[in-house]
């Protein structure tokens, strides 16, 4: 109790004043800094872009295949070892690699706008659910698809229901459902508070209306309305990522 108590003020911590972080006042980005995040973010859109020629090499160019992935369970060139690089370069290109300009991105923003929180909040929210949607099926894709072809006959149902429920779960859920709002809010508050070159801006806000069409489709069963979001998201998201790479490298961002 001695803690808490004293003669003077019965309850010292409940009334001292909370003081702000002036964000001037913190430890700024050196031209250093700003060039690792630019290879990082450019790193990023480089490796999602890998993980979108590895996932067309692993569907047999088949477009239609990333609509219904349930047709890998029977596809002679779809091997579960393409499948796991298809969603570890996923993670690590769509996901994990942009944290860093997540962080980048708050810190110029908290000087323009008391929404600063909100939107990298929302950026966070989107690379972490994302890349543990993408962890998820590395693990679970190609485990049920070789199950799935050394099954008996009348068992392969079983794990063709489980793959069902596993692109359920993830890819219209976690993804299409959830973290494309996240993306969204996220793209669309640097596209107004960072950004400044027109055509980067016009990208950036495209991108973020992009995912929130995907996820407006799937809420509302609309699948062209959530696939077009979708197919723009997936362009655009690496051609924005490679851009602000190289406006980082160059010190234009």
């Amino acid at each position: 109790m001695s803690l808490f108590l004293s003669q003077n003020n019965k309850y010292p911590l409940a009334r001292r004043p909370f003081t702000s972080i002036n964000p001037e006042k913190m430890n700024p980005y050196t031209q250093k800094h700003q060039q690792i995040i630019g290879i990082l973010t450019l790193l990023s859109g480089i490796i999602a872009l890998g993980s979108m020629i590895v996932g067309l090499v692993a569907t047999n160019y088949d477009f239609e295949t990333f609509s219904s992935p349930e047709q890998l369970l029977d596809m002679a060139g779809a091997t579960p070892v393409l499948i796991k690089w298809f969603m570890l370069l996923d993670m690590f290109g769509y996901y994990l690699l942009l944290l860093p300009v997540i962080c980048y991105a708050h810190r110029r923003m908290e000087t323009v706008t008391p929404w600063a929180s909100l939107i990298s909040a929302s950026g966070f929210a989107y690379v972490i659910i994302g890349a543990i949607g993408a962890a998820a099926l590395a693990s679970a894709w190609p485990a049920l698809m070789v199950n799935y072809r050394t099954a008996a006959a009348d068992t392969k149902d079983i794990y063709k229901a489980a793959f069902l429920f596993s692109n359920d779960l993830v890819v219209k859920g976690i993804w299409n459902t959830l973290e494309v709002w996240l993306a969204g809010v996220w793209w669309l508050g640097l596209g107004m508070f960072t950004v400044n070159g027109r055509a980067l801006k016009i990208t950036t806000i495209v991108l973020a209306i992009a995912c929130m069409l995907d996820g407006l489709g799937e809420a509302i069963g609309a699948p062209g309305l959530a696939d077009f979001g979708l197919n723009i998201y997936l362009l655009f998201a690496i051609v924005w990522a490679m851009w602000i790479g190289f406006a980082m490298l160059r010190g234009k961002y």
